[in-house]
């Protein structure tokens, strides 16, 4: 099998994150302890993009990702295809739009750096862009290995459905298989030294 037939067999893996952060951050309040970074608040907003073949159904507003014609597409088989997230650290706040198909961030935000020019702006910049994409990773690492171990037909994927059909999901139990799956390999954070922050737009970066 070459390389354009294995991508093509995995394209369904980046839609399956999105919607296992989608799930997360409605049943979990946006509240995550993402590994080696710590506490976040991480929600979808702004729109939100699912598709299933040549149907689409496009969503715009504060929390598109809340809304029954949300939910009601999921349940139609749809999947998502784009959203924009937003990810709030401490005091640092960051928001980009996330392609399920390719893993790819754009319409990236950072917080903005307090260094106006020179060499230690774009140091603090690009300090910024490695700390989310560091965070993504870990979020992913995690996804991964759930989405790898036994916990996923037993546990994950029986709560992701009760959810997708507005049942009750008891976060409890939810959180304790969860905790049990250790994330794959270690993510470590940027080491330079964090700029203090307020928001500014950065280039578009990519997460695989």
């Amino acid at each position: 099998m070459n390389l354009a037939d294995l991508i093509e067999k995995r394209r369904f893996v980046g839609q399956e994150f999105l919607v296992w952060l989608w799930f997360e951050s409605e049943i979990m309040e946006g509240r995550f302890d993402v590994e080696g970074f710590g506490p976040c608040e991480i929600v979808l907003e702004g729109h939100i993009a699912l598709a299933l073949d040549k149907e689409h159904n496009r969503m715009k507003g504060a929390s598109p990702s809340a809304t029954p014609e949300a939910h009601e597409a999921l349940r139609q088989g749809k999947l998502p295809a784009q959203a924009r997230v937003r990810v709030t650290r401490g005091e640092l706040e960051f928001a980009f739009v996330f392609t399920a198909e390719t893993l790819g961030l754009s319409a990236v935000k950072i917080p903005k750096v307090m260094n106006e020019e020179g060499d230690e702006q774009f140091y603090d910049r690009m300090y910024l862009v490695e700390d989310l994409e560091a965070m993504l990773a870990s979020l992913y690492a995690r996804f991964t290995a759930l989405r790898l171990s036994t916990a996923w037909e037993s546990a994950v994927a029986p709560a992701i459905r009760a959810w997708v059909r507005d049942e009750a999901v008891d976060v409890g139990a939810y959180r304790r298989v969860r905790a049990l799956v250790k994330p794959i390999g270690p993510v470590e954070r940027p080491k330079s030294t964090p700029p203090p922050a307020m928001e500014e737009e950065a280039p578009a970066v990519a997460v695989a």
